[in-house]
């Protein structure tokens, strides 16, 4: 998905941090008001990022082969005929050989489309193969076609271990707000029950994570800024393996000199 939220953020919005809001609604979530004692007179929740960090390890060590099928929709309405630098960030997008994605996106104000493609995962590495159209809510080009297709990678990023790799610099990050005195913004929101297993949910400043208990894997992530969120689930796909299921982009638009509007992604992924 990196790709295509690349792609979409550099022809459209730029300078626009990507950020995600936390509004994952899960039933029976409860607030901890009892006391956990734990040792070092270490706070629960530094204990539970603690164990994520140190059971983590690459996918790769995890399983040799995962086959799943990838489909991710995109939908957008904002005029980007109307954006800042518009001929120079169309310039730099066909040097780049994205120049038909981009003719795509300016053509349609109100733009839609839904691909999907098939994942292999073996021994580390990953390669995709079937790309497709789905569904298009408008008209393409041929040649439109065929460069969404072609620069349709998204899914050969480890999104696994990419998780883990943000919650170990988030909590770097918040390390050193607290040396120096500062508030970190981070707590335990509560738990949970979802398909048998004990969800812990901690907050990392704009960051939220749902670990399992045990095999201290994460079950879902949230990452929040303003009205812009990420959001992303895992599914247990082998004992105590939880693996990327759906993922939702939400990105407004609401910047000085800028079109107002709205970018939209949804993946999901379904395991063979």
């Amino acid at each position: 998905m990196k790709r295509l939220v690349t792609i979409l953020v550099c022809l459209a919005l730029m300078a626009l941090t990507v950020r995600a809001q936390d509004e994952f609604d899960v039933a029976a979530t409860t607030s901890m008001n009892e006391v956990v004692v734990v040792a070092d007179g270490m706070s629960f929740e530094e204990y539970l990022v603690k164990q994520v960090l140190e059971n983590a390890k690459p996918l790769k060590e995890h399983v040799k082969l995962l086959r799943y099928t990838v489909t991710t929709s995109m939908d957008k309405d904002i005029d980007l005929k109307k954006m800042p630098k518009r001929r120079t960030i169309t310039f730099a997008a066909k040097l780049a050989g994205y120049g038909q994605i981009v003719s795509a996106l300016l053509e349609h104000k109100q733009f839609g489309i839904t691909m999907a493609e098939d994942v292999l995962f073996y021994d580390g590495t990953m390669s995709t193969s079937n790309s497709r159209i789905i569904e298009m809510k408008q008209q393409l080009t041929d040649k439109q076609v065929k460069s969404f297709l072609k620069h349709d990678r998204m899914m050969r990023v480890n999104i696994f271990d990419k998780f883990y790799a943000k919650v170990r610099s988030k909590a770097k990050e918040l390390k050193k707000k607290y040396q120096k005195k500062q508030q970190t913004g981070m707590r335990y929101l509560g738990s949970y029950t979802a398909e048998g297993r004990l969800i812990y949910k901690v907050k990392l400043d704009n960051l939220t994570v749902h670990i399992v208990d045990g095999c201290w894997q994460i079950k879902a992530m949230d990452y929040a800024e303003g009205q812009n969120m990420m959001h992303f689930e895992c599914k247990e796909v082998r004992p105590d393996l939880f693996v990327l299921s759906k993922g939702t982009v939400r990105l407004y638009i609401d910047r000085r000199k800028w079109p107002t509007g709205y970018v939209n992604m949804q993946t999901t992924y379904v395991y063979k």
